[in-house]
Parts: C-alpha cells; structure tokens; sequence
C-alpha cells in the first residue's frame, strides 16, 4: 500500500509540475526579429493584392502579409535561422530570395517587372526516412519501395515503432493506438479499421506519424498515443492522378481496383480516393483449455468472403484571403460472410482416449456501413501567424451482424448423443455529433495554442436470439428473444499548450488538456441503468536539447485515458456453441496511462528509453470453469501494468543503391491483477527486430528490389497471456516504364509461414492456449499508373470527433 500510494504521490508532483511548466513558458520572453521593406511595382498592376511571405526550410510558411499602400512591409517573427522571402501577386511569384535571420534585418527597396513571372522554385532534395520532431517520429514513406501496390496496412506494417499483427495496429511495447489520416481520427474498431486501411492506397501516402505522447491539443483517448497517415495532394495550380488495379494469391484468391485525384486551382482544392476489393481468405484457429478432467481443443477453420469498398470526398475553397472552407465526407462499406466446421474432440490426459466430440457448423454475417462528414473553417486572423479553426462533425456507424450455428455432442461411454442450435442477430446504431475550436496565437512570448470540444455520442444495440443448450432431439422450430440496450455519452474538453524556442538549442512545449464525461448505460431488458460521471485532467510536457546539428535529447510526459469501446459496454449475451458465451459488461471503467519518454538522436540512429504505468486496464479475458467446462468470455477491469522498455531505429543511407531501416524494441513488464479468476503478479521480457531494406537494381532506377523481414521474441503482454515468437519474410521486385509512371510489382508475403499467433494465460486454475494463423502467405501482383502534375505535398487539417469514431464497437 506504501509503494502504490507513493506512486499516486509522484504521478500528482509530475502533473503539477507540468502545468507549472506550462505558466513558465508563458511568462518568458525571447527576442522578436523584424524584416521590412518595400515593394516598388509598374503601375499596371500597383496594389493588387500584393503578397510577401517568409517560408522555413521545410517551405512551410511562417509570417505572410499584403504590402501597404506605398508598398511597404512588416513581418514579424519569434526564431532567428534560414528562411526563404517570396513575393507573389495572386498565384504568380516576382521574387524569391534566401535570407539569413539573425537580427532585424531590412531587405531595401525591391523593384519587380510584373510581367516578368518567375517560376517557383521547388526544391528536391531526398528526405530522411526517419525524422525526430519535438513530439512525435515521422517515417517517410514516400521513400521506400517496400509498400509498392499496398495499402495503408502494409504502408504501418514496415514503419518504425509500429507492430501490425493479424490486421490488428499497435505500439511496439505498449497496446492500441488510434489512427488518423489527415489529422482526422478514423473512429473503427480493429476489424473494420483494418478493411478502412485497406482502401488507402500506400502509393497516396506521404508520411506516416508515430506519436507516442500526444499534445494536449489531441483527444485525451488512447493508450499508449496516436498514429497520424499522411496524405498526398495536388500542388496548387496542378493535378495528379493515379489508378491501377491488384491480384492476390493466398490460399483463396483476392482482386482489387483503385484510384485516386488531386484538383488544385486558384481557390478550389478536390481529393478523392476509391477502392474496392473483392476476395476470401482461410484461416485457422486452435484452441486448447487443460480442464482438471479432460482436455478440450477446438479446431475452427473458416473462410471469409468479403466485398469491401472504401471512398473519400474532400473539397476546400478560399472564400476570401483569410477564410477558407471545407468539407470532407468518407464513407466506408463491407459485406464479409464467415463459415466453416468446428470439431471439438475432448480427451482424456495420458491415454489420449476420445471421451466427447462436438461438431459445430458456424455462419456469420455482417453488413457495417461508416458514414463520415465534416465541415470546417479556417479563419487567418492576422499576419502574425493567428489563426481560428472551426470543425463540425457527424458520423453515424450501422452493422447488422447474424451469427448462427448449430450442431451435435456426443459421448461415447456410455454412448448419448445430443443436439444444439443457436441464433444471434445483432442491430447496432452509433450516432455522433461533435463541434471543436481551435485557436493557434502565438505571442512574442510564446506560441499558444488553446480551444475546446463538445461531444455527443448514441449507440443502440438490438439483439434477437435463441440459444438450445444440449437438448435430446434435433431442433426444427424456435422463437427469438429480445434485448436491448443504449447507452449515451457527452464530453466537454478545453485545452490550453505553449511552445517555446529558447534559442537554436533549447525549445520546451506544455500544455494541459480537461475533459468533462457524462455516460448512462441502459439495459432495457434487465431494467438496469450505469451512469458515470467524472472531470478529469490530462498534462503533457516536452523538452529538446540540440547541442548540435548531429545530436537531439528529449523528454516527453503525457497522461491518456482509454474509453471502452461502444461494443464492449453492451451486456447482451450471446453462445459460440453450449460450452462458450460472449458478452459485454456496462460496468466497464476507464483506464490511466502515464507515459514517460526519454529520446537521444545521433545521425542516423534514434534511442528510446521509456516508461508507462497503466492503471485499471480493461479487455476481454476467458472465464473457465472447472466444474461444468463452460468458459464465458467477458469483459474486465482487471489489471494494472508497468513497463520499462528501450528502442532503437538505425537508417543505412550511405550506398546510393542500398537503404535500410532497422528498429530493436526490448521491453520489461510487471503486471497486478485485482480480480480472484487471475493469479496475483505476471512480469517479463517481450521484444521485437525489424529491418526493411531497398535495393536499386540498374543505373536508370526502374528496377528495385525490397525485402522486409520482423521477429517477434516470446514474451508476456502485460495483460496476463503469453505469447510465442513468431516472424514474417516478405520480398517486392518492381519495374519501373513509360518515364517511371507505369508500375509493376510482385510481393511475396510471409514466405515461410511463420506468422503464427501463439498465446497462452491461465484462469481460475485452468490453463489455455491458442494457435491462430490469418492466411498471410501470399504472391502479390499490382499494376498502376500515375498522371497529371506528380509534384505533390502533404495538406493537414483536423476535424472534430476525433475520439468517438475509434469506438463505434463494429
């Protein structure tokens, strides 16, 4: 008790000390730096919108103002450095000049010839792959071959930090993650999200974001942080396009079309993308529970089909100079059918006799449809760099989920034989609205960003179902019951976070984020009602040291909170077969996760050491009981988890034809359980080694080679399993014609099945296992082209509701 209330005590110093922080930064100053001058024009176009503007070396704009009458200009900035000064005149640019910052500088009198345009200059220079910012690492994918005909699942399949293991996406060393694109969180859960990141084509992909300690800007949800997927769009003036179309061999074939275009012209941007994907794939599950008197393995081999389509519409226009509107639908569809025979041989230990034998026939069938749309403005407030952003957002998720099965058991001594019929039908209706302000005002004392969001969020589930147990007769005829159940949540969220760039060394950011949740669940059918109702407040805290170009050291804090899911809260309750129940639990709490990191870059090598401690964690855990062999799957708070870990990437860069990118995570844990089905204290070792390698093959560049390969160590989860090593060998060869636009790429997936899921657990005294492969081996062949304008950036703009969508539940 000592050392958990010692805990509590520090975690509270941290959180006060990093509001602290926060008012530091507020309170002090640093220099401001002034560049003026003024613009001399021919007559002809004299005082027509006339545009200075000061872009940073990664040509983002910092400070842009129109000129005065007598063609005179101001701009005012925090951070000495290199910068590049523009003049442009509606779309068109006169002068482009690189400039050195270091005091007020006055650039003179600048004399330009309207008539003479000069053309922006774009500047094309390899990115690393990897970069460290003060908050977050990006991983570059624009500049590796390894997603070639992919999708935005194979895109995090090779991105450092991230693991991507039966579909499911997670922090390496720590749990789930949300996902974003575009700054917009793609509110699914990992089944659905997956399908959602399979309509994403990796070809359409810039950069993605592995953000382990959000900013108070971000939603508060999450466990262990965020991982943001960049998009490409059209640079202004230009379009681009892309389409092509993909065959799949596993042990089942797969066919996919998709395409993409980028529309940027005056004051008019458009993206949208498309994918549809038709398909199935067999796949294996064996599970074994170690019963006092016999031993039960459940062999469930199935097939799923799937037709999955996945579109995105945006489109933004620039009303005036300083508003700009928008509106973004995403609309996300699939049609998966499950089947496949279940054989339940249950035996005897030592002599291996067949004491029973179940034989189930299983069908499931789902029809989730996601439905997304946003509206925004952007408001620049002044040339200082002031700018109001408006978000508001609805989306509404329905799934129609029928689950049947039906079958017999028989024993043989003395011989009986009985049967067994079930039938779960399933309506769920989620419904979110969500309006959310953010204000970016920096100050010569600090760069402030602050805002707020409210929240509503509705979900309804319907179930209709009938469940036999073990009866003497086949069943020919049954009546459905009925239960139903709602529940109803509304946040309110202010945050408020500062940034600071002491000099060229030092830069510091704080913030603090409050949410407000109100929650009620009601289950119709047992007349029962949960309400929760809790303020809470969630601190981040970064620092970086750069004493040098070759060196970086950072500290971050951040505090999260981890929702359940819509899904997870429904009590309603329904069989796999007579021995197995599924079920939610409306008492579900939220979980704490305090995450501490410390971060060392040198050259092309990026250390991590890190810590987290997780409070209340929840998930779904198997209840067996020895005394009638009926496991019941549900839903806990039960277990609070340490974790102690070190990363390590390194980027090969220096051979013009060989890049590689390789990542080492080894992680310690110690887990407490405070319920009586799990034993007292779980703790060990897990880890995992990645390196992803590009080859170029000839001098023109046309034909590349990729070969990527990952290793899981077996270890513990931190949620009391077990888990086995397992490993993926995967290999691309392209090529490259038509002046690089047409594309042709064969993959080769887990070449030698080794990715194995194996995880074991023990609880209420039976032991568990579990052996389940996805069907990831596979040969792969995409064919796609690209036109148009191929110079490309990155667009960012976040959205409103970027918590609840990541828990619709289906």
């Amino acid at each position: 008790m000592k050392n958990q209330n010692l805990k509590h005590l520090l975690f509270s110093k941290l959180r006060f000390l990093c509001c602290i922080a926060l008012v530091f930064l507020t309170d002090n100053l640093y220099s401001q730096y002034t560049i003026s001058g003024k613009v001399e024009q021919t007559d002809k176009n004299k005082n027509q919108f006339t545009e200075v503007l000061l872009l940073d070396k990664d040509s983002v704009i910092v400070k842009n103002d129109l000129i005065g009458e007598n063609g005179s200009f101001s701009l005012k900035i925090n951070n000495s450095g290199e910068y590049t000064f523009k003049i442009k005149q509606l779309n068109h640019f006169f002068y482009n000049k690189n400039i050195q910052v270091h005091s007020d500088l006055n650039l003179g009198t600048i004399a330009i010839d309207d008539a003479k345009e000069i053309k922006e200059v774009i500047i094309t220079g390899k990115k690393k792959l990897v970069e460290r910012k003060i908050d977050r690492l990006v991983f570059n994918v624009e500049n590796t071959i390894a997603t070639t005909g992919g999708d935005a699942l194979d895109a995090l399949k090779i991105t450092p930090g991230v693991k991507v293991q039966n579909d499911n996406v997670s922090i390496i060393g720590k749990g789930a993650v949300s996902v974003m694109v575009d700054d917009r969180l793609i509110q699914l859960k990992q089944e659905d999200l997956s399908n959602f990141l399979k309509s994403i084509s990796a070809d359409n992909i810039k950069s993605i974001e592995v953000i382990t300690t959000p900013p108070a800007k971000y939603d508060a949800l999450g466990n262990s942080g965020i991982i943001n997927i960049k998009t490409k769009t059209a640079r202004r003036d230009s379009w681009n396009a892309n389409v092509g179309a993909s065959y799949l061999q596993r042990s089942r074939a797969d066919g996919s079309v998709f395409g993409n275009f980028n529309y940027n012209k005056d004051k008019l941007t458009i993206s949208t993308s498309l994918n549809y994907r038709d398909g199935a794939r067999y796949s294996t599950q064996n599970d074994y529970a170690y019963f006092p008197d016999a031993l039960w393995h459940t062999a469930s081999p199935y097939v799923v089909e799937y037709k999955r389509f996945g579109g995105k519409l945006g489109i933004d226009y620039q009303l005036t100079k300083n508003w700009t509107t928008g509106i973004q639908y995403i609309l996300n569809t699939n049609k998966p059918y499950f089947y496949g025979d279940v054989d339940t041989p249950v035996t005897t230990y030592g002599t291996n006799d067949l004491i029973q034998y179940l034989k189930t026939y299983k069908q499931t069938r789902n029809k989730p449809v996601f439905n997304s749309i946003n509206y925004y403005n952007d408001f620049k407030l002044d040339s200082l760099g002031r700018n109001l952003t408006i978000n508001l957002d609805y989306f509404n998720f329905k799934n129609t989920d029928e689950k049947s099965y039906f079958g017999n058991s028989i024993i043989y001594n003395p011989y009986s034989e009985q049967y067994f019929l079930g039938d779960n039908n399933n309506i769920q209706k989620i419904d979110n609205f969500s309006g959310k302000v953010d204000i970016e005002y920096p100050t010569s004392f600090v760069d402030l960003s602050f805002g707020g969001k409210i929240t509503t969020s509705k979900a309804n589930n319907t179930i209709k179902f009938f469940n036999s147990g073990l009866v003497n007769s086949p069943i020919t005829s049954y009546s459905l019951a009925d239960n139903l159940f709602e529940y109803t949540e509304n946040v309110q969220a202010l945050y408020i976070s500062g940034n600071k760039k002491f000099n060229d060394k030092w830069e510091a950011q704080a913030g603090v984020r409050m949410e407000a949740t109100q929650t009620e669940g009601n289950s119709l059918t047992l007349n029962q009602v949960t309400k929760n109702d809790y303020l809470k407040f969630f601190p981040t805290l970064y620092i970086t040291y750069k004493p040098n170009e070759n060196n970086s050291l950072g500290f971050s804090y951040s505090r999260r909170i981890d929702r359940p899911a819509f899904n997870e809260l429904n009590p309603n309750l329904y069989f796999e077969n007579p021995f197995q129940s599924i079920e939610g639990n409306p008492f579900l709490q939220p979980a704490f996760i305090d995450n501490i990191e410390l971060t060392h870059t040198y050259k092309s090598f990026d250390s991590k050491l890190y810590y987290s401690n997780e409070e209340n964690l929840y998930g779904q855990i198997a209840i067996a009981n020895p005394a009638d062999n009926y496991i019941r799957f549900t839903n806990e708070n039960y277990v609070n988890t340490q974790r102690f870990g070190f990363a390590e990437a390194y980027t090969f860069d220096k051979l013009k034809w060989w890049t590689s990118t390789n990542s080492l995570d080894i992680n310690y844990v110690q887990s407490t359980s405070f319920i009586d089905v799990l034993q007292r204290k779980q703790e060990g070792w897990s880890g995992r080694f990645s390196t992803n390698n590009d080859f170029i093959l000839n001098k023109d560049k046309t034909w590349t080679f990729n070969i990527n390969y990952w290793y899981n160590f077996s270890g513990v989860d931190g949620k009391f399993y077990r888990t086995g090593a397992m490993s993926n060998l995967s290999a691309t060869i392209q090529y490259l014609l038509l002046d690089k636009n047409l594309r042709i790429s064969l993959k080769a997936n887990d070449i030698f099945r080794t990715e194995k899921m194996k995880q074991s657990s023990i609880v209420n005294n039976v032991y568990q296992r579990g052996i389940y492969y996805n069907d990831n081996q596979s040969v792969q062949l995409t064919v796609s082209y690209k036109f148009g304008n191929q110079k490309i950036k990155s667009v960012k703009r976040s959205t409103g509701n970027e918590e609840e969508r990541n828990r619709t539940g289906n």
